[in-house]
């Protein structure tokens, strides 16, 4: 796994899927597992799903995503 993605997830982080994919979850989910070619996450009310490198580009923290919705909501 590239530096820059071991400095942003870590384990236990809570995180969001951003990406067109129809098949990964919508919901928040937690990091359970990482290695150096993947990382694991375990969707709430759903299974554990591996993500390998080129795909880590669609996880975000949760806390960040759902705090840009609110602070939008806020501002209309």
């Amino acid at each position: 796994m590239n530096t820059a993605m071991a400095r942003r997830l870590a384990l236990g982080d809570r995180v969001v899927w951003i990406g067109k994919e129809a098949a990964h979850s919508a919901g928040p989910g937690t990091i359970t597992r990482i290695t150096a070619h993947a990382v694991e996450v375990r969707w709430d009310g759903g299974p554990g799903t591996r993500y390998r490198r080129v795909q880590l580009q669609y996880l975000r923290h949760a806390n960040l995503v759902f705090g840009t919705m609110a602070s939008e909501h806020k501002a209309a």
